[in-house]
């Protein structure tokens, strides 16, 4: 999805457009009217987002005409003329959750419902954390092919950015200005690929290696302090188990296992995959 975010303010414009690359759009920034007509020539957007007062104009002197749905900005939402491509306004302060949901309902109204990531909880976190630590410039893109969750991030001027990644496997590619950092995860938030994983409320393997997957769990908070407690004293004979996507309302039990292997989503790097599997994937 991809958006034309217009603000004159640059901590507001750059605050705003980490809200949307966080949540998957791509997003395109402009100052004032005359650079935001500039960028509705070259390319087109899915959605407009632009302050109804620019120091060159209002926004409507290039957002009536355009190609896709626009959402005005401003402290006055009455001033707003809406016409055209501007469907409707919302009042400042913005709040994200607000503004999420307009964007989201300008563009379901106005494009055939695309097909949304649904990454399972481990695997959002991660993502999360690591956009959250991207310069605001960089371009972000995520891909999923049903096996691995791919994040790709067009690197400004080719800066690699400190990041600490809590998951997956990380890498930067390509050379000066065209560098890109990559994460792929497995997409269920396994740690490793070939990892069996079975619900936590079914039958448990024997013996060996194992995750256990709690993302659809209804159990109380009781019984899943029990699963746990089976899973530590596992642990301690020798075996290698695994707790992924534990509902946020069940935390509280592991809340003291930290970084240890049992969360491995929270670990705070890797683990890396395969050689065979990275050399495919490179």
């Amino acid at each position: 999805m991809k958006c034309l975010l217009v603000d004159d303010e640059p901590g507001i414009r750059e605050g705003l457009a980490m809200l949307l690359r966080r949540r998957g759009y791509e997003v395109v920034t402009a100052a004032d009217c005359a650079s935001a007509s500039a960028a509705l020539r070259a390319e087109s957007f899915d959605v407009v987002v632009t302050d109804w007062r620019l120091p060159d104009g209002t926004a409507g002197t290039f957002a009536g005409a355009c190609a896709c749905p626009v959402l005005a900005v401003s402290g006055h939402p009455d001033e707003v003329d809406r016409s055209g491509a501007i469907r409707d306004a919302i009042a400042k302060p913005v709040r994200p959750d607000a503004l999420l949901a307009k964007i989201g309902e300008l563009v379901s109204s106005s494009c055939p419902p695309r097909e949304e990531l649904a990454l399972c909880r481990d695997v959002q976190a991660v993502v999360d954390d690591l956009l959250a630590q991207l310069p605001a410039d960089a371009v972000v893109s995520c891909h999923d092919d049903g096996t691995f969750v791919v994040v790709r991030a067009a690197l400004p001027d080719g800066r690699v950015p400190e990041v600490v990644v809590r998951g997956g496997d990380a890498r930067v590619v390509g050379s000066g200005a065209g560098r890109t950092l990559e994460l792929r995860l497995c997409r269920d938030g396994r740690p490793d690929v070939d990892l069996p994983v079975v619900p936590i409320d079914a039958a448990w393997p024997e013996q060996g290696a194992f995750g256990l997957d709690c993302q659809d769990t209804v159990a109380d908070r009781d019984t899943f302090a029990r699963w746990c407690a089976a899973v530590a004293e596992r642990n301690a004979a020798g075996g290698r188990i695994c707790l992924l996507n534990v509902p946020a309302r069940l935390d509280f039990t592991t809340a003291g296992w930290g970084t240890t292997h049992d969360m491995p989503m929270r670990a705070r790097v890797g683990p890396r995959l395969p050689a065979e599997l990275t050399e495919l994937w490179s």
